[in-house]
């Protein structure tokens, strides 16, 4: 890609005219904000996999026609979630984004509490919004705030926030299946899977209100004579439409990975007969590599390297999930873990691999553009699950038929890989090769120049 003079991309020619970050906001407190912000970021995916191990449970307690019902839940969060990341982030790019990820959890806290108590489908429905729009908040603040507390290294900072993706899938599908099988409190008629939707959402209740007390805002104090586009640069048409193309391509990678968490419940119920704590069991283990495959993702891959290994895991990835139905049932687990070691490891690159391209006063926009079109596109694709393994009638409790899906998903991963020529696009990365001692260092510990 062509670039500005004195080496900046062309959409970069407007930054912050800032002056230095305060003193107040020291090493120690983004230290404090990351480690609170990867604490969000699990909350708000266990929210959005939670349900999931629970679906036959929801069918057979509020007499759902089948499977694509629950799953319509999941898939409305899920929708409503990505169409509002464009406006969230906006927001980010312009308002405190401490505030809005701290009252974003508290009021997807909220939302799944009620889950808990309410009996009626349509409520569900509308809760799913709530909690959608709520939980829209999180990536375009998270991805412009924890990068900006640590501008040497934005990369390896993301996936250190990535750890919480895989803290959150874990322990929402693991909690889920087992509180629903071992709570026995009761109150009014608060189903079996309705407990877990209670306890975890108080839980996370508790958290947003720790990270308002706790946590730091690391936006520069902008010049007041500066003028408004040179604090909040455009987009620009360039980079606008760079950024669609790449959600274009890389959103079949984002429909395979959410579709992988409910076509993988449904199977394991119906052709494997678990029963829903060994499914959120699995199903959470599964989820739990992304703890480690994030950092170590980016980690091992900087630099030149990064595209490089982002198309490496996506092609590999394919066909380890389109061979799922083949793998012997004592061997789904470790299929599906390496599956994911491979799929929430591409996340992290990817992530790394554009926010390392795009100056820091747009991040908010480009992650919500991105989320807006590949998380509307992923969105849908629990409910198309649940559609079609509803078709399939009794061959749901045999493992071939399962062929299909999960070999379109593996097709999906293929076609994903063809994105890394189009974040190539966007300019040369600012990451040099990562030194683990020195470059993950808040921006209030670095020398003075």
């Amino acid at each position: 890609m062509r670039r500005g003079g004195h080496g900046t991309p062309p959409y970069a020619l407007h930054s912050y005219n800032a002056r230095p970050m305060s003193s107040r906001h020291g090493g120690f407190a983004s230290v404090v904000t990351l480690g609170l912000s990867t604490l969000l970021h699990a909350f708000t995916h266990a929210y959005g996999a939670m349900l999931v191990p629970l679906y036959l449970l929801i069918v057979r307690d509020l007499h759902l026609r089948g499977v694509e019902s629950a799953a319509m839940i999941v898939t409305v969060y899920g929708l409503v979630y990505a169409l509002g990341s464009y406006g969230a982030g906006v927001m980010a790019d312009r308002v405190n984004r401490k505030a809005m990820l701290g009252v974003g959890l508290m009021l997807n806290a909220v939302a799944i509490v009620c889950m808990g108590l309410t009996r009626s489908y349509p409520a569900l429905l509308l809760l799913a919004v709530l909690a959608g729009l709520a939980g829209t908040l999180f990536h375009p603040s998270a991805n412009a705030l924890v990068p900006e507390h640590f501008p040497k290294s934005p990369g390896m900072v993301i996936g250190l926030l990535g750890i919480g993706s895989g803290l959150g899938f874990f322990a929402g599908p693991q909690y889920a299946g087992w509180r629903a099988e071992t709570a026995r409190w009761h109150w009014h008629a608060v189903a079996d899977w309705q407990r877990p939707c209670v306890e975890l959402g108080l839980a996370g209740f508790a958290v947003g209100v720790l990270f308002l007390m706790f946590a730091r805002e690391a936006r520069p104090e902008l010049d007041e004579a500066a003028p408004a586009r040179e604090a909040h640069p455009p987009l620009g048409k360039a980079l606008r439409w760079r950024v669609l193309a790449i959600a274009a391509v890389l959103g079949c990678r984002d429909f395979a990975g959410v579709a992988s968490l409910s076509l993988a419940s449904i199977y394991l119920q119906k052709a494997q007969h678990r029963d829903p704590k060994e499914t959120g069991l699995i199903l959470g283990i599964m989820m739990l590599t992304g703890v480690v495959a994030n950092p170590l993702a980016v980690w091992l891959s900087p630099g030149r390297r990064r595209l490089r290994c982002l198309t490496g895991a996506l092609v590999i990835s394919s066909f380890i999930i389109a061979s799922v139905p083949l793998a012997p049932r004592a061997f789904v687990l470790p299929v599906l873990c390496l599956f994911q070691t491979m799929h929430l490891g591409s996340y992290a690159m990817s992530d790394a691999a554009i926010l390392e391209r795009v100056p820091a006063s747009v991040r908010g926009r480009v992650v919500g553009l991105f989320l807006t079109v590949a998380g509307s596109f992923a969105g849908i694709s629990p409910w198309l699950m649940g559609f079609w393994t509803d078709r399939m009638g009794t061959g749901t409790l045999r493992q071939l038929p399962y062929l299909a899906p999960f070999g379109t998903l593996g097709v999906m991963m293929i076609v994903a890989a063809f994105s890394t020529p189009l974040i190539a696009k966007l300019g040369r990365a600012d990451e040099t090769a990562i030194d683990p001692l020195s470059e993950i260092m808040p921006v209030t510990m670095e020398p003075g120049g």
